[in-house]
């Protein structure tokens, strides 16, 4: 299948699920819709972006080889596509050691950010409670940012995961 040309022609659920189950678990053809999400143009990018986050979901080992590249690329790109489905991704793997400091800065700042996009700062609420769990200490500088969030800001999606990974966090410090 010719990804890009995919994706040039068609940006639908339906288009992203055909190529997620093209791609299946096949290493090489994950390695083909890397290679486009890094090398392509915005547009390419964010369509390809949403393929990629729901290939972390579906198959998590499977995208573990690229996390370093996609925290570096998560931290360097000012798409909201691409930070939300890094971040998505995030969310279902287990974060390399090497990766929790860098995470750990930049999903605090994103959740701290009215600027950002609600499902940035919800995956990332998840991504520092996962890093949390790991350094129980750490959840003493995020539940003070979720608890002025959840009082300021009343989205749903806000609230919903804000409440549910705030109650997880403080089970962390008991």
């Amino acid at each position: 299948m010719d990804y890009r040309r995919r994706l040039e022609y068609g940006n639908s659920k339906a288009v992203w699920g055909e190529i997620v189950n093209h791609v299946g678990s096949d290493k090489n053809r994950l390695s083909e819709i890397m290679e486009i999400f890094f090398n392509s143009d915005t547009q390419i990018i964010k369509r390809i972006s949403q393929v990629i986050g729901i290939i972390g979901e579906k198959e998590p080992k499977l995208i573990s080889l690229y996390l370093p590249r996609l925290a570096e690329y998560l931290a360097s790109s000012n798409i909201d596509a691409v930070k939300r489905n890094i971040l998505r991704i995030f969310q279902f793997v287990d974060i390399p050691e090497e990766l929790e400091g860098q995470l750990f800065d930049l999903t605090l700042t994103y959740l701290k950010s009215n600027e950002e996009g609600l499902a940035i700062r919800v995956f990332s609420m998840t991504t520092l409670r996962k890093i949390c769990e790991k350094y129980p200490e750490l959840s003493q500088e995020v539940i003070p940012t979720l608890e002025i969030i959840l009082e300021e800001n009343k989205s749903g999606s806000i609230q919903s995961r804000g409440t549910r990974e705030l109650k997880k966090m403080r089970l962390l410090q008991k």
